[in-house]
């Protein structure tokens, strides 16, 4: 390495474990070569220190905080302080690079000399099968800093941006996600952005995914990896075009923010991601749980009423739900509104999240539809059930202009009780 690197490239990581080693491999897989990589623990205490350290590479160093701060602000904080670079780029520990990302990022530099920060394309992939590809990043003017974000994966500043605008600030004390206050910050002191005009960043937002601090994974980010990584490369055209077919080529706008309280959005995302959640209790006996108005990532939308509340799952076709119980065996009685026209209701798979073969269902009609099913549930842990539910085009009619959303099943109550609680079907819409 050069006495002193090119870039600092900040990753600021908690709860990953061995699954931040694809992030890792994208950043020494780079072609351009005169980087650092600063891995940052948010006060670790899991698999990531053995993880980093099985990378033999003095590109890294490691520095674990002594406790959990919650949020990526103080990670990046120290992160800065470290390093040695003249350019500081950071990488999500759940995104991936393209191999030629911080070559697109260098150059863009030489040909911008008064930039402050350089913007790479990104691609947020929605859940497997969702269809949802958010692109954003690739601009020429310079007034799309001011209304549009760009993820933290995408950007690289100058050294002294911190310097000169204040550092990451603390969620807590804000009324915006951190990571766009930063940006905004930076744009309304006028700092100078550019474009790669490239999509080399890939991006898969724990906030999109459901759950997805409470069971981490990383086969999403190990296929894509291996494509990057391939000879042939991954062709990002048919990404950038599906992108504007859908709608979602450049449509990742700062909205208005001043209505929320300090920190909201902050405890918002920590509720799509499963960090936090609903406190773990035993099952003694039928517990009722009503649909209630949490975020659930883009497994499902938002609480509607009708005859009671329901939740349309969607644009995911496989929603995930959570069972705050545990115990033994427990029967499962999940109310069903409404459901894709294609499939009937017979046809619907559940699976737990660790089992690959899908729950043996009844379908019960009284007063209502339900699904019922017996599972075992996790002794001291939470139980993810997850419905394989094909999506469909539903028009909001009563919006205008008219909102298309794509849901598969409408869902009201769940109802959990233990095996033996009661021999005869309960019918919740009775109590």
């Amino acid at each position: 390495m050069h006495d002193r690197p090119f870039f600092s490239v900040v990753l600021s990581t908690y709860g990953r474990g061995r699954h931040i080693g694809p992030t890792i491999e994208s950043v020494l897989a780079q072609s351009f070569e005169n980087y650092e990589l600063i891995v940052v623990g948010d006060g670790c205490s899991d698999e990531t220190e053995a993880t980093v350290h099985s990378f033999s590479s003095d590109r890294i160093r490691w520095l674990n905080l002594p406790e959990n701060t919650g949020s990526q602000s103080i990670p990046n904080n120290a992160g800065i302080a470290e390093a040695g670079g003249c350019w500081i780029a950071y990488i999500g520990h759940d995104d991936l690079w393209a191999p030629h990302h911080l070559e697109a990022v260098f150059e863009t530099i030489s040909r911008h000399d008064s930039a402050d920060f350089i913007v790479a394309g990104c691609v947020f992939y929605g859940p497997p099968g969702s269809d949802v590809y958010q692109v954003s990043g690739i601009f020429s003017d310079d007034d799309t800093p001011f209304s549009h974000f760009f993820p933290p994966s995408s950007i690289a500043h100058r050294h002294n941006v911190a310097a000169r605008i204040g550092q990451w600030r603390d969620p807590l004390t804000l009324n915006m996600p951190l990571d766009a206050e930063f940006l905004l910050r930076a744009a309304r002191a006028g700092l100078r952005f550019a474009s790669t005009g490239d999509l080399s960043v890939h991006k898969f937002a724990a906030g999109h995914r459901y759950l997805s601090y409470l069971r981490v994974e990383s086969d999403e980010q190990r296929g894509l990896l291996r494509r990057l990584l391939s000879p042939e490369g991954l062709d990002t055209g048919p990404i950038i075009q599906r992108s504007k077919f859908n709608n979602e080529f450049m449509v990742i706008r700062y909205g208005d923010f001043s209505e929320f309280p300090r920190g909201f959005l902050f405890e918002q995302n920590r509720r799509n991601k499963g960090i936090a959640r609903p406190t773990l209790r035993p099952l003694l006996q039928r517990e009722v749980m009503e649909q209630s108005d949490e975020p659930r990532a883009l497994d499902w939308y938002g609480v509607e009423t009708g005859s009671r509340k329901y939740r349309w799952s969607g644009p995911n076709p496989h929603p995930k739900i959570l069972i705050p119980l545990t115990g033994s065996r427990a029967r499962i009685m999940v109310e069903v509104i409404a459901i894709n026209p294609a499939i009937s209701l017979g046809d619907l798979r559940i699976y737990t999240q660790d089992r690959t073969t899908p729950l043996k269902t009844e379908v019960v009609l009284s007063s209502a539809k339900y699904l019922v099913f017996e599972i075992s549930l996790k002794s001291n842990d939470y139980t993810i059930l997850r419905l394989d539910a094909p999506t469909f085009s539903l028009s909001e009619s009563n919006q205008f202009p008219a909102q298309i959303r794509r849901v598969g099943i409408a869902v009201g109550q769940i109802v959990v009780e233990p095996i033996g609680f009661q021999s005869l079907f309960f019918d919740p819409s009775d109590k």
